[in-house]
């Protein structure tokens, strides 16, 4: 790898390419008067919101781009490491190359409340892709999916599933964030959004799916000689209304999502349910045939499927494509919930290791255009 600190992996279809950045809150806020004058809520808010109009310029379906968000916690100094990754796909490594470069410099065009720098050492970019043994305790955030017995005799399936959306919203991550510091093994916190839309076609799948449930959570008759009616069951409605809702965000911008914590004491519980308490997802404990696909996701930035994890428990036959798509989009205010960029409280204790090596702190990535996000307050550094 050249000193670009460009990543390059070729086949002879394609060629991927990984980039990075080390992220820490910006310094010197605590010292702006402006700043501190503004209620902590109203910065958090306006944080928050900045985050949002940064994640929705990452959505570029048609680039074949992904991003993947890592805190890393280090027991020695209690200090978290962030770092952003990026990954793109192009026909030759020369197309490759410039795409890592252009994705690097949009990731680096962040809220002003953040500093950045470049990783362009082979050796730090391959340590964030692999930042923990594969073979710690594993768990996976999703939407929640709930199965809930259906009593209509026509229908083809025994339960209702109700998919729970993300809680999008700017609830302190502070607790999160101390739970990692203080883990006494390494462990990551990996969030990666791949931009996708969906095909009319699946679209119409979804469609058909909320369509039965209304049906059948509406009076129903079989057919003559011997009609027989149905009351509407009462399963139904609520997994019809849940498709519905899920539907309306589906048909514009989208992320699949993959949240995964890693960590070798066993530890990792604590801060995942925290998050999960926040976000409104389910925990998910990775059965361990399938550690091997964690330890790939981690280290190609993939968002590989956990085949039984992700099934939440659901009886047989009733996690199929619908479920599984239900569960692993977001739109860009649900991946917010559980994708938030590093953030220091003035006057509480140090969270993120905010010394950069090789290259200092800078305000934004060199090339990239920081946004006039929706932080007035915030000084021009």
């Amino acid at each position: 790898m050249p000193d670009d600190g460009v990543l390059l992996h070729s086949t002879p279809h394609a060629t991927w390419a990984w980039v990075g950045l080390r992220l820490a809150p910006a310094q010197g806020l605590a010292a702006h008067r402006g700043y501190l004058d503004v209620p902590e809520k109203q910065r958090r808010t306006e944080a928050v919101h900045a985050e949002l109009d940064w994640l929705q310029r990452q959505f570029r379906p048609g680039e074949h781009t992904r991003l993947d968000l890592r805190y890393l916690a280090d027991p020695g100094s209690q200090l978290l490491r962030c770092v952003l990754l990026g990954q793109v796909a192009a026909p030759t490594p020369a197309a490759a190359r410039a795409a890592g470069s252009a994705l690097r410099e949009r990731l680096g065009a962040l809220p002003a409340h953040l500093a950045a720098r470049p990783i362009t050492d082979p050796a730090e970019l391959l340590a964030a892709l692999r930042p923990v043994p594969a073979a710690g305790q594993a768990v996976e955030l999703r939407p929640p999916l709930t199965a809930v017995p259906l009593l209509r005799p026509d229908s083809d399936r025994s339960h209702a599933v109700l998919a729970g959306a993300l809680r999008p919203g700017a609830e302190s991550w502070e607790p999160v964030w101390s739970a990692l510091a203080a883990l006494t093994a390494p462990t990551v916190l990996s969030v990666a959004l791949e931009p996708v839309r969906l095909e009319p076609v699946e679209l119409g799948e979804l469609a058909r799916y909320a369509a039965e449930y209304r049906r059948l959570a509406s009076p129903g008759q079989t057919a003559a000689p011997w009609g027989r009616v149905f009351p509407g069951d009462p399963a139904a409605g609520p997994a019809a209304a849940a498709l519905e809702g899920a539907l309306a965000g589906f048909a514009g911008p989208l992320f699949r999502l993959r949240a995964t914590l890693l960590g070798g004491d066993g530890g990792v519980l604590a801060p995942a349910g925290l998050l999960a308490g926040i976000a409104g997802a389910a925990v998910l404990p990775v059965v361990p045939g399938e550690a091997g696909i964690v330890a790939a996701n981690l280290a190609g930035l993939n968002l590989d499927p956990l085949p039984v994890t992700h099934q939440q428990g659901l009886a047989p036959g009733h996690y199929g494509w619908v479920e599984q798509t239900v569960s692993s989009l977001a739109t860009p205010a649900q991946a917010g919930a559980l994708l938030r960029l590093p953030y220091q409280v003035p006057g509480h204790r140090l969270l993120f290791d905010d010394r950069f090596p090789a290259g200092g702190v800078t305000d934004a990535v060199p090339g990239a255009a920081r946004p006039a996000g929706p932080e007035p307050h915030l000084p021009a550094f």
